[in-house]
């Protein structure tokens, strides 16, 4: 009874009979309520992960669209300044220009000497100044000009109501700035102009916006009055910033310092509308860039009185001298959420700020935004669906299945193996199967493997060619190996060798008879990889010890000497320039010129001894420039030895501008010093443009007259430390040369030389017009 018992236990167990399966295995099944449950719980699953994902994008669609708008918004920003500050440089110019013009001079000159103020009109200097200035402004669009004296009297004019009286131009600039000789160009200002009694030209009182350029008018170093160009600053100047608008709601503006607006906008009509800016008048000067709290142009009211508004965040930020942006939002004067831009000029003391409303910034992203939560929906929809769908399919083909589990049991292990070829053998080494990878390493086709001994087709030879007998090749014989073992070499269908990795795993574990499946991968690539990596490393060792020593000599023997240098320089400039006279002034201005230039040179040189160790981005370089340069680095030896220099038209090439200023340098140091006696150094570098085997190449000769050398050394030159003379003779260590050569090759490039006794030498360098390649 019990026998029988167990049999059936077994025989259920066999067939897999309901009874014999437990109820978690039964509850997972397509008919159990997890296996039900399940398609949902993935749906509903599917469905945050989207939903997530929507909220992700959304984030990053507004923070790139802010980014984005924040570039334009800091770019446009800075045009309108550069352009801001090029107009008003034109305009402290021309004032500077007609402040220095005889006519204005002997002017001014004549009119200080008219003993009546009533005599002033009517002064031929007056009219002269008139006539001729007065074309010129009409078609600059300037509104007059003034010339004052040195008390501030104004002597001169377009209006004879302004001649005689003190003129309150001059209270807007600092004097002693503008006696220093600089020209100013003043803020914005209202200007209220009385009529005076008598006066046919005035009737009523005059407000209006005017700026002024004004300037010194100098005699012999001397101050004796002023010249003004009187500026309408609703023309050019607010243009200047008007085209700073960008879109449809786009503005940029100008304030002060109290954040009064110095500019005209674009919503003056708004500010109207809402009370804040009287029919007539101008926005500029009339309105200060506070924050009402509330939309003015959706009709709301704020609640407090104007005087306690506070400044907008671009206008407070602007006038405490910061430069940034606000691209997440903040109301602007008319109470629009804006993102913006903002900068402080502490030299002209005013502030420029770039909007756009947040709307119009965002409202693409809003769209895209929109797009995305309807795929979202739609993505739900289709999940909920496809789960439906899914739990129906998977109930009518999960009987499907079972019908083929074994099969796929059998299979799974070799599935799951990690390779590149996958290929079954028996106990015998005979190919069961196969996979397509391994049959394209391998050569051969799927029917020409199976059946075959694989050892006698892909294992027959080591790799030297010598027989690989079959007892000893551990893929047919021996234990399993893991995917950490052995690496063998295969052969090709072609007889080519191929180097593999391989891994061995008994079809079913502890079996040896069933079977084995082997994994291999090709690993040429790896090798080749390998010896590669080898190779670099071993060039790099090298690099990093030249560059070592190189950048050890510049720190400790150029560095320190040269920054002792500057820094004395600097004192010096600072403290006593003003002491010495021109021609010491011009001597201390080019030394440290010149030290600067020999700390960037070093800088290039320290680049330079990295050149093996990082890779150089190889620019336009204009020869001709470069030999400038270098000829005034050299220019007090030049003079010192009394050399001639002379430089033909050299061609524009591809290069490393630092490393073509040191090969130059070198040569012509190395030209100069190498001369004879009694004869001064005469220098020719002549250049030109040949068609070579890989393209157009520039060929340059550096010819000079001196000692010259024996043609048996003239490989030697160029080697590192290497010295024809000795220490008591020439001075200078053996390295110039060999950096010229390893310059030029980096460049792709040949430089030779050639030379006889007491003949001179020519050093002549092929170079690339351009690099294929950055290095």
């Amino acid at each position: 009874m019990k026998a029988d018992a167990e049999d059936m236990s077994s025989r259920d167990q066999a067939t897999g009979t309901p009874d014999a399966i437990p109820a978690w295995q039964r509850a997972l099944e397509a008919d159990g309520w997890f296996g039900l449950v399940l398609p949902g719980v993935l749906a509903l699953t599917f469905i945050l992960i989207v939903f997530l994902a929507v909220m992700a994008g959304d984030r990053a669609l507004v923070a790139s669209a802010r980014e984005t708008n924040g570039a334009t918004l800091q770019a446009i920003l800075a045009s309108t300044m550069q352009r801001f500050e090029e107009w008003a440089g034109h305009q402290e110019r021309n004032a500077a220009v007609w402040a220095n013009s005889e006519l204005v001079r002997d002017a001014l000159e004549e009119l200080l000497e008219t003993p009546v103020e009533s005599s002033l009109a009517a002064a031929p200097a007056q009219s002269e100044l008139r006539a001729t200035l007065g074309p010129w402004l009409t078609e600059y669009g300037y509104r007059g000009f003034f010339v004052m004296g040195a008390n501030g009297v104004n002597l001169a004019s377009l209006r004879n109501s302004d001649l005689g009286r003190p003129s309150a131009t001059l209270g807007l600039v600092d004097i002693e700035r503008l006696q220093r000789g600089r020209a100013i160009l003043t803020r914005p200002q209202i200007v209220d102009t009385p009529a005076l009694a008598g006066d046919p030209e005035w009737a009523g009182l005059d407000e209006e916006v005017v700026m002024y350029a004004i300037a010194a008018i100098t005699v012999d170093d001397v101050v004796r009055g002023y010249f003004a160009l009187r500026i309408d600053p609703l023309a050019e100047y607010s243009s200047t910033f008007r085209v700073g608008r960008i879109g449809m709601s786009g503005e940029t503006y100008a304030v002060d310092r109290n954040g009064r607006l110095i500019s005209e906008t674009r919503y003056a009509s708004d500010y109207r509308t809402a009370g804040l800016l009287a029919q007539g008048h101008p926005s500029m000067l009339h309105l200060e860039i506070r924050n009402p709290g509330v939309n003015l142009t959706r009709g709301a009211a704020p609640s407090e009185p104007y005087s306690s508004w506070p400044l907008t965040a671009a206008a407070q930020a602007v006038t405490d001298g910061a430069r940034g942006a606000n691209l997440t939002g903040y109301r602007d004067a008319r109470g629009v959420r804006v993102m913006g831009a903002w900068a402080w000029d502490p030299v002209r003391e005013i502030g420029a700020i770039t909007e756009i409303d947040v709307d119009e910034a965002l409202a693409g992203v809003n769209r895209a935004r929109a797009v995305m939560r309807v795929f979202a929906v739609a993505m739900a929809l289709c999940f909920i669906a496809i789960a439906v769908m899914f739990n129906i399919h998977r109930s009518v083909s999960r009987r499907r299945t079972r019908q083929t589990l074994e099969a796929t049991q059998r299979f799974r292990r070799i599935l799951m193996t990690v390779a590149e070829g996958i290929y079954g053998v028996d106990q015998a080494g005979i190919v069961t199967f196969v996979n397509p990878r391994a049959c394209e390493m391998l050569g051969y086709g799927e029917d020409e493997l199976i059946g075959q001994s694989i050892h006698a087709l892909v294992h027959h030879s080591r790799r030297d060619g010598t027989p690989y007998p079959e007892h000893e090749c551990p893929i047919v014989n021996g234990e399993e190996v893991s995917d950490e073992g052995a690496e063998e070499f295969f052969w090709t269908k072609a007889g080519v060798c191929v180097p593999v990795e391989f891994s061995k795993s008994w079809l079913e574990a502890g079996n040896p008879s069933a079977g084995s499946v082997v994994t291999i991968r090709d690993i040429t690539r790896r090798r080749r990889d390998e010896l590669a990596l080898l190779r670099y490393a071993q060039e790099l060792k090298r690099s990093n010890a030249e560059l070592q020593e190189f950048a050890y000599a510049a720190s400790h023997d150029l560095q320190e000497p040269l920054r002792k240098i500057q820094a004395f320089g600097e004192r010096l400039h600072r403290k006593y320039h003003d002491a010495l006279d021109e021609t010491g002034q011009h001597y201390l201005d080019r030394m440290v010129d010149a030290a600067s230039r020999m700390r960037r040179l070093i800088d290039d040189l320290l680049g330079y001894s990295r050149v093996n160790s990082k890779s150089t981005a190889f620019e336009p370089v204009d020869l001709t420039r470069v030999l400038a340069d270098v000829l005034s680095d050299l220019e007090p030896r030049i003079v010192a030895e009394g050399a001639s220099v002379r430089v033909g038209t050299l061609p524009a090439i591809e290069a490393d501008q630092g490393q073509m200023h040191q090969l130059f340098l070198n040569l012509l140091s190395n030209s100069m010093k190498f001369h004879r006696l009694g004869v001064d150094p005469s220098i020719l570098v002549e250049g030109a443009v040949e068609v070579g085997e890989g393209g157009a190449v520039a060929r340059i000769s550096v010819t000079d007259n001196g000692i010259g050398f024996e043609a048996r050394h003239a490989e030697r030159i160029f080697g590192m430390f290497e010295r024809l003379h000795g220490r008591e003779e020439y001075d200078g260590t053996g390295v110039g040369l060999a950096t010229c050569r390893k310059i030029v090759e980096h460049h792709s490039g040949i430089l030779t030389a050639w030379a006889e006794p007491d003949s001179g030498a020519v050093f002549t360098i092929i170079l690339p017009i351009r690099q294929t390649v950055d290095r």
